[in-house]
């Protein structure tokens, strides 16, 4: 059901007021959430997880499962309960709305907790102080301006009002009938076959997996994926896709930037190692105009935990050379959900480009910009 949840999560300044708290999820940010509220001073009487066995503690704290929390009515209406969930899979109002059913009134989303307790709990993808949104008005409204059609602006809107007042609003749900990288409802998407595929952040080679069993025809493909053990495995499908078709591969264990360097890089992050200064490693970053001169390719993905700009601007004379479908994410850094489409629409070579924005996942994960050109809708 498409909702929004004006009065169902209280303000998390209520955490403050009341001085105690129960934090629903035992997960990274669950564990986060305790150890921030009891460094404030706050007490936490228990902690709620649906995974929680009788007798299970958290720390010091009890665990309980949702069924089986102790606590009576009147502290179920006046304890406020943290959702200290904070990710891709997690439809956050039904667990409000759960919680709400099981007699707990004062509901504080981890996002709303996060603006009275931004400092501690420290930026998370796009999730930052809620000041970024006044900062950036004017970006903001420009970058409104781009997109081409109603959802569009109904996902950035909901997004926007998320980071702004914590608003769960109808464009966060993600759509049962959309893939990721493969909207049903963008105009001539991937309609220029074969496909020429270039995947910046390949991961294991799971976004060819589903062009491929959605019968996307590829006539080759070019992965560019810095973490070794991630690499490896995708060596590994590549190999497998070239016994069963003759769709030719390429495959780089390099990360995607604006220039061909080394940079610090987090390996061994699973799905989001990335370029950090903070980060111990070192791994060779390249510009796409730098390695795939004359490739010619029809379709560019990039899902690069955060460097996605950096990776546009060391593409910029490939992509107006040959002026493919994009699909960039915009959900890493609080900034790009307005920076990517005002960078790339300023573009004079890609005049005529159509861009379009989608969630695929809960909480503003997964969010892509789809940028098409002219040439793909006549």
């Amino acid at each position: 059901m498409t909702m929004t949840t004006s009065g169902l999560f209280a303000d998390g300044a209520v955490v403050r007021t009341t001085g105690s708290a129960v934090v629903y999820g035992a997960g990274g940010v669950g564990h986060e959430v305790f150890r921030v509220l009891r460094e404030a001073g706050i007490r936490v009487q228990c902690v709620l997880d649906r995974r929680a066995r009788p007798g299970d503690m958290h720390a010091d704290v009890p665990l309980h499962s949702l069924e089986s929390c102790p606590m009576d009515r009147h502290d179920r209406a006046n304890v406020p309960v943290v959702i200290g969930i904070f990710n891709r899979s997690v439809d956050v109002p039904t667990v409000a709305q759960q919680l709400r059913a099981a007699g707990f009134a004062k509901i504080v989303s981890f996002v709303d907790l996060h603006a009275e307790f931004g400092e501690a709990l420290g930026d998370r993808f796009w999730l930052t102080g809620r000041d970024v949104i006044d900062r950036h008005r004017a970006d903001i409204s420009r970058a409104e301006s781009v997109l081409a059609d109603v959802r569009s602006v109904t996902v950035y809107r909901s997004l926007i009002a998320l980071r702004e007042c914590g608003e769960y609003g109808s464009g966060l749900r993600p759509s049962i009938d959309d893939v990721q990288y493969l909207p049903s409802d963008v105009p001539g998407w991937l309609a220029r076959t074969p496909v020429r595929f270039v995947d910046c952040g390949a991961y294991r080679g799971d976004t060819l997996e589903e062009l491929l069993a959605a019968g996307v025809d590829i006539a080759a493909s070019a992965h560019f994926e810095p973490d070794i053990e991630n690499f490896v495995a995708l060596v590994s499908l590549l190999r497998a896709q070239r016994a069963a078709s003759s769709t030719a591969a390429l495959a780089w264990p390099c990360a995607v930037s604006d220039r061909t360097q080394l940079v610090p890089f987090g390996h061994g992050g699973d799905e989001a190692s990335r370029i950090s200064a903070a980060a111990s490693g070192t791994v060779a970053a390249v510009a796409l105009d730098d390695v795939l001169v004359g490739w010619q390719p029809t379709f560019v993905k990039m899902d690069i935990e955060g460097s996605e700009i950096e990776a546009l601007i060391g593409a910029r004379t490939l992509i107006g050379a040959d002026r493919p479908s994009l699909a960039i994410c915009v959900y890493h850094r609080p900034d790009h959900l307005w920076r990517i489409p005002l960078l790339v629409s300023s573009w004079p070579e890609l005049s005529g480009y159509r861009y379009y924005l989608r969630a695929h996942a809960f909480d503003g994960f997964d969010t892509v910009l789809y940028a098409n050109p002219s040439e793909v809708l006549s």
